[in-house]
């Protein structure tokens, strides 16, 4: 299965630039609506990567006066969809965002969610990671040789338990892309689920898993510190800031992006929409964003309108043929 559409739109994406002329934040607060005051919903704890995300933006919009008065509300539950439901209810709200990313089109699939990405209005795309790839120091493979776990990995998939994230999302999906790169059928990958990135270090400390896959913020300390072996990651070329070679250069064409965006409510008007767009399109030229792009290793990705609806179906059909076992 071809894997590539996807990264191909998010590399364009990251070429965007968008001119933004900041609005008289004291005139469109008088007229209410999202420069009056905007919540952001999080569909999941805080504390996690969309958390962080919300937060960031919050703070970045209340400091330039984008918006009067902007709120973070953490609603978790059921691999992120209890969220969206929630987003789905408020039909026709234009002072209403819900973060969303790779995870949430993952946890409608393994949840099965009555509710779907197709039932909300898509706003902008503003970043994107990549997972990494571990073994822990004591594993018996070449910590400079990708290939030589990947062979062991593919002879006996059962064998070499992959420690990560929930299912369904980027951590997973990463996996179940790599499998299928080396010839490994994703319905054999021996892939143990773990809440946080916590437990995923403990499993590899422990030896319970072979190697394990999360974001680098979530690693860095414990490579650096020479208890795990960055054996790859899952980025379409090299990251600034992540000394670490991709599974591309070492001739395994497999590309995972973590991104993340904002949606809003059903219902909305074509001019609510475009002013939701137009107050995150300021967001990206502040300096508190840039910033938090810096401080958080992101790469800053920019895709709206049909470009960003045709992106969410194309991850929809990527993810749910990896969650099915059918990429091959």
């Amino acid at each position: 299965m071809k894997l590539s559409m996807r990264s191909a739109v998010l590399a364009a994406a990251l070429a965007v630039t968008v001119p933004v002329a900041f609005a008289d934040a004291a005139t469109t607060q008088d007229e209410g609506g999202p420069r009056s005051s905007l919540t952001i919903l999080v569909p999941g704890a805080a504390g996690g990567g969309y958390d962080l995300l919300a937060r960031e933006t919050q703070q970045a919009l209340r400091a330039n006066g984008i918006s009067g008065n902007v709120q973070v509300l953490n609603i978790p539950g059921a691999s992120g969809t209890v969220g969206l439901q929630t987003l789905v209810e408020m039909d026709d709200r234009d002072d209403v965002l819900l973060v969303v990313g790779s995870a949430m089109v993952g946890g409608v699939e393994v949840t099965d969610s009555s509710v779907t990405l197709e039932d909300v209005t898509p706003v902008s795309t503003v970043t994107t990671d990549y997972p990494v790839i571990v073994t822990p120091a004591s594993s018996p493979y070449d910590p400079a040789e990708a290939a030589e776990f990947l062979q062991a990995w593919k002879d006996d998939p059962q064998g070499h338990p992959i420690a990560g994230g929930a299912l369904g999302n980027t951590d997973h999906l990463a996996i179940l892309a790599l499998a299928d790169a080396v010839g490994i059928p994703t319905d054999e990958v021996n892939y143990i689920a773990y809440s946080g990135g916590g437990e995923v270090l403990g499993a590899l400390l422990s030896g319970t898993a072979a190697a394990g896959v999360s974001g680098y913020a979530e690693l860095s300390d414990q490579i650096r510190a020479g208890n795990m072996n960055g054996i790859g990651t899952t980025a379409p070329e090299r990251v600034d800031g992540i000394d670490l070679p991709t599974f591309r250069e070492q001739g395994i064409d497999t590309v995972t992006s973590n991104w993340r965006g904002f949606v809003a409510p059903p219902g909305i008007s074509a001019d609510q929409a475009a002013e939701l767009e137009q107050i995150i399109a300021e967001l990206l030229q502040t300096g508190e964003w840039r910033s938090a792009v810096e401080r958080n290793q992101w790469q800053q990705t920019v895709l709206t309108g049909q470009d960003y609806t045709e992106f969410i179906d194309d991850e929809v059909a990527t993810t749910r043929e990896l969650l099915s076992g059918g990429a091959q």
